[in-house]
């Protein structure tokens, strides 16, 4: 099974609120970048042309644990969850100090940017992703 490294934001005093702790819609940027770190990971880098074939994102779900405090050591691990016709889940696991401290999803649609239309989950995407699912430890949320 492939092991991959987790992303690990640094937690900016901009993304602190006035009650010291990481502000809630900063999660949205630390999953964005944790997706594109296991991205290359999953599927490797410069497999694919951006500007052409990419995904928009449809959908957040974050169940919020435990706050986080600027300078507290966060990892963000991702893994590929259900796979439709044109859409894909992915998961993640926000830890701190290997305590959970939130739980979310984000639901993606794969998109041609030239045709700027939806489109189905490309055959190699797909292959990729199905191994990597059958091959996860982690349970779906």
């Amino acid at each position: 099974m492939k092991e991959f490294i987790p992303y690990q934001p640094e937690i900016r005093f901009s993304d602190v609120d006035a009650y010291g702790i990481v502000h809630n819609a900063a999660y949205i940027i630390y999953m964005e970048q944790a997706r594109i770190h296991w991205w290359r990971q999953a599927m490797g880098e410069g497999t694919w042309d951006w500007s052409k074939l990419g995904v928009l994102v449809v959908h957040h779900t974050i169940d919020y644990v435990k706050p986080v405090r600027l300078g507290d050591p966060l990892e963000v691990q991702s893994h590929i969850g259900e796979l439709g016709n044109k859409s894909m889940d992915v998961h993640y696991e926000l830890t701190c100090r290997n305590h959970l401290v939130a739980r979310a999803k984000t639901v993606l649609v794969c998109f041609d940017h030239d045709a700027k239309a939806t489109i189905p989950i490309p055959k190699q995407w797909r292959h990729a992703l199905e191994a990597l699912q059958e091959n996860s430890p982690f349970p779906s949320i």
